[in-house]
This record gives C-alpha cells, sequence and structure tokens, in this order.
C-alpha cells in the first residue's frame, strides 16, 4: 500500500521551503534597493551642501532655523524663481534648448546684403 500522507506532506514541506526561501530573497532584494536609494539621496545631500557652501561659505556659522530664513527669502525672489523656471523648462523641453543655440549662432553669423 501507498503512503499517501508521507508524500504530501514532503510535498507541503519543500513548497514551505520554497516559500520561506522566496521571502528571503525577496527580503534581500528590497533591503538592496533601499541601501541604493540611500546612496543616490545622501550623494544628492552632499551635493547641495556643497553648492550651498561654494556660493554662501559663511554657512556654517548659521544655524538650521537661520539658514531655512535665508534660503526661504532668497528662493522667493523673482529671479530666482525666474532661473528656477527656466531650468525647468529646459529639464521638460530639451530641444529647445539645441533650436535656441541654432537659430542664435545662425544670427550671429547672417550676413544681411540688403
Amino acid at each position: 500500500m501507498i503512503d499517501t500522507n508521507n508524500t504530501a506532506n514532503k510535498g507541503v514541506e519543500a513548497a514551505e521551503k520554497q516559500l520561506q526561501q522566496a521571502k528571503n530573497r525577496l527580503t534581500q532584494e528590497k533591503k538592496k534597493a533601499n541601501e541604493a536609494r540611500r546612496r543616490i539621496e545622501n550623494r544628492h545631500k552632499y551635493m547641495m551642501g556643497g553648492v550651498v557652501h561654494k556660493y554662501f561659505p559663511e554657512c556654517y556659522s548659521f544655524e538650521e532655523d537661520e539658514m531655512n530664513e535665508i534660503l526661504k527669502a532668497a528662493l522667493a525672489t523673482t529671479e530666482c524663481k525666474k532661473v528656477i523656471s527656466d531650468i525647468k523648462f529646459r529639464a521638460t523641453h530639451p530641444q529647445s534648448k539645441t533650436i535656441e543655440s541654432e537659430v542664435t549662432g545662425d544670427e550671429a553669423n547672417r550676413t544681411d546684403n540688403r
């Protein structure tokens, strides 16, 4: 006589083992993805801090709330808003930068024969 309980139990045990291994792989992949995201975020933070220090070397003498106040005022200026808007436009319309330079270049080299 065939023992179906033993065969079924082996199949269940194998499936449970595979399930646990898959859960472990998923956990490891999520951990890798989080580490990569943190590395990217940290690099960006260092870059931003470096830029602030480059153009505002006195920044180390201010507290966080004072820096927030300074940056809030600086970013609220019309000139700063225009620069941000221009950069966003260039980011979403990369072809316009090329067209602009071609038009500007053509106008500079054009000689009117009037």
